[in-house]
């Protein structure tokens, strides 16, 4: 059987030499993954992109991606090695995205997620993500549509005290004092 307990990470930014680990998880995740070159021109030439990885045992176990623009962040993937799903590795993932957002004063954040992914709609749920409309057959591989998820207001009290619980939650599920390198999290 598979463990299933929660596995606590350590999550940095994303290097080129990150990318061949990167890249198995995304073709496995995904049916119509990015190019392997969208993943270094992101790394390279998009200054609007921010990166990182979630590294256990000296393996990337997930990786998640956003650009921010205009005082908004648009996460563009968050993806889990398969073996280490719902181990609350991506959750982990989002809110370091969430933190990076805030610190960089984002005031809104945004996401698509599939039609019929309803474990990351209760993911994303848990921190005040909102459905705001449906994007019919975004998805090329099999013209699934998407839901726009946002958070129109990062400095609202909350969308802080959301984080600040979820935050708790991990930090107990994980048995750590703190699993993130930043203690500056879901600060408004």
């Amino acid at each position: 059987m598979d463990d299933i307990s929660p596995l606590a990470v350590d999550i940095r930014e994303m290097r080129l030499d990150d990318l061949d680990h990167v890249y198995c998880i995304e073709t496995s995740a995904y049916s119509n993954p990015w190019p392997f070159q969208s993943f270094i021109d992101e790394l390279t030439r998009n200054h609007w992109s921010r990166y990182v990885v979630a590294e256990a045992e000296g393996q990337i176990r997930g990786y998640a991606g956003m650009w921010l623009i205009a005082g908004e962040a648009h996460i563009t993937n968050i993806a889990v090695d398969y073996s280490f799903r719902r181990r609350m590795v991506g959750e982990q993932l989002l809110l370091r995205l969430i933190e990076i957002a805030l610190a960089e004063e984002c005031f809104s954040m945004f996401l698509e997620v599939r039609r019929y992914n309803l474990p990351a709609q209760r993911l994303y749920s848990r921190y005040r993500f909102k459905p705001i409309r449906v994007r019919e057959k975004y998805y090329q591989d099999n013209l699934e549509d998407a839901i726009e998820l946002r958070v129109e207001d990062t400095s609202s009290a909350d969308f802080a005290d959301a984080c600040r619980a979820r935050r708790a939650a991990l930090t107990a599920a994980l048995g750590k004092e703190d699993f993130s390198d930043d203690d500056s999290s879901c600060r408004v």
